[in-house]
């Protein structure tokens, strides 16, 4: 039990208080942590640090950020990690990303001073998320590189309307997500594949709808 509480204040180490009066956490760290773990308790810390949303975002860099969906986002989400952006998953994705998130906080109510959204607001939070959804395209183009794109960004992601960005700005993109994939630990691409995928994207960007 002691070093499920341990694991538990590591990986939420990083969580914003709800209120100021919330208690201080002592948390062992460096060689001391790894002692205090098990194996298995230190490959669990591991894969909860993998898969979080890539830091970078602002709450006024959301979309419609004055919108109360938007505001939930920046008062419930960063309690455990990054802002996340809505356009990190499709609309038919994001229910059952919110379904697991909340499963997570609800289990760690009032722990280190986690608040959880009501149902209204998980509502209203939803519908933001699906409004500003990653944008799908009902057909791809055809054209050189489509295989690659295909096969790479469906590991993460569903597959994004090659329209979202203008030729100029799918590199910066692409460079960001093979951050992305290294940070997620998963299978990168190499500089050939992402020089295909890239040629494609540009391409395809300029597809008539």
């Amino acid at each position: 039990m002691k070093q499920l509480a341990l694991l538990l204040g590591l990986v939420i180490l990083g969580c914003r208080p709800a209120s100021n009066e919330q208690a201080s956490v002592s948390v062992p760290s460096g060689a001391e942590a790894n002692q205090a773990l098990s194996v298995q308790e230190r490959r669990l810390l591991v894969a909860a640090t993998i898969a979080l949303p890539p830091a970078g975002l602002t709450p006024d860099s959301l979309p419609d950020p004055t919108q109360p969906g938007a505001r939930m986002l920046a008062q419930y989400c960063v309690q455990c990690h990054a802002l996340p952006s809505p356009a990190m998953h499709g609309a038919v994705d994001w229910p059952s990303v919110a379904r697991r998130m909340w499963a997570r906080i609800d289990k760690m109510r009032g722990d280190l001073g986690i608040a959880t959204p009501s149902m209204a607001e998980r509502s209203q939070l939803l519908n933001y998320l699906t409004s500003h959804a990653l944008r799908v395209p009902e057909n791809l183009p055809a054209g050189a590189g489509r295989a690659q794109f295909e096969e790479t960004c469906s590991r993460c992601h569903v597959l994004p309307d090659p329209r979202i960005h203008s030729a100029p700005d799918w590199p910066v993109v692409v460079m960001r997500m093979e951050r992305n994939m290294e940070r997620m630990k998963v299978s990168g691409v190499t500089p050939e594949v992402a020089q295909r995928i890239l040629g494609y994207l540009q391409m395809a960007s300029a597809a008539p709808r």
